[in-house]
């Protein structure tokens, strides 16, 4: 790898989960717009759904330390690291999206937000419908997506299959065995800005509005992104995450020592309200 390259991927190192995506300094900026959306000054009850390691709670008690912040998560790991990072300004409960109905009692939230996760949830009609019911009359939900069919602009889609089939045959070469990927790209990364609109309206919110920003990214997103599971697994099926992620990120490395780039990378913003 060369010096400039070193540089530039310094610390996105492979992983078998999202820890080097929730570290990338572009991607943060990418959840950055989406606490604009978040009442501030009120000291609201905000509950962050798929909290992870609480960075993103952290940055929303930066912005307001008077609100009443609950984090989600269904990792323990990670809602241990939640907890260790932020201590008693927060409180922690283990679940998911679709499970905050039975966690919490109706109306507890003023606000609720799902930081770049909701295109992992399954069941996306349920898990809407569950948190507008721990939602308060006139709450708002918050959530954005990086992951959605529209996310990447037509001009970078040739580097995406560059890397996905160099990576592929540099595996065949090694006498790596893929298997045959039966689903194509996982159901939540193939749901569109309108598919999220019309689950929005299907559970019952109102005042929905979209907006669509469009972000520069470098390569340390990109070698963020091959060491998560959802980017791994769906491009090299049947091999280990862990050994997936170090193909893309060589084959990433190759590639950029060949011809820097940077991409371009649409995220979708949503508010509603629970009427």
């Amino acid at each position: 790898m060369n010096a400039r390259l070193n540089a530039r991927l310094d610390g996105a190192q492979p992983s078998t989960d999202y820890a080097a995506l929730r570290r990338n300094r572009e991607y943060a900026g990418l959840n950055r717009v989406l606490l604009d959306l978040v009442p501030a000054g009120s000291g609201p009850a905000v509950l962050d759904v798929g909290c992870g390691d609480g960075a993103v709670s952290e940055q929303l008690l930066q912005r307001d330390p008077t609100m009443a912040l609950t984090g989600v998560d269904p990792d323990p790991e990670l809602l241990g690291a939640a907890r260790a990072r932020l201590g008693d300004r927060a409180r922690f409960a283990e679940g998911d999206a679709s499970s905050v109905a039975r966690l919490f009692p109706a109306g507890s939230f003023d606000t609720v937000v799902l930081a770049n996760c909701i295109h992992l949830v399954p069941d996306l009609v349920g898990a809407l419908a569950a948190i507008g019911q721990v939602l308060t009359a006139g709450g708002r939900l918050v959530f954005n997506s990086a992951f959605y069919a529209g996310a990447e602009t037509p001009a970078d889609l040739p580097l995406y299959a560059e890397l996905v089939g160099t990576a592929r045959r540099t595996a065949t070469a090694r006498g790596l065995s893929l298997a045959r990927s039966a689903g194509g790209r996982p159901a939540g990364l193939r749901r569109t800005a309108e598919d999220y609109r019309a689950a929005l309206e299907a559970a019952g919110y109102a005042g929905v509005v979209v907006a669509e920003r469009t972000f520069t990214l470098g390569p340390r997103f990109l070698a963020a992104l091959c060491s998560t599971p959802m980017f791994a697994s769906a491009a090299l099926p049947g091999i280990g995450r862990h050994q997936a992620a170090e193909l893309l990120t060589e084959t990433l490395t190759q590639l950029y020592e060949r011809t820097p780039f940077t991409i371009s990378r649409r995220c979708v913003y949503f508010t509603a309200t629970r009427p």
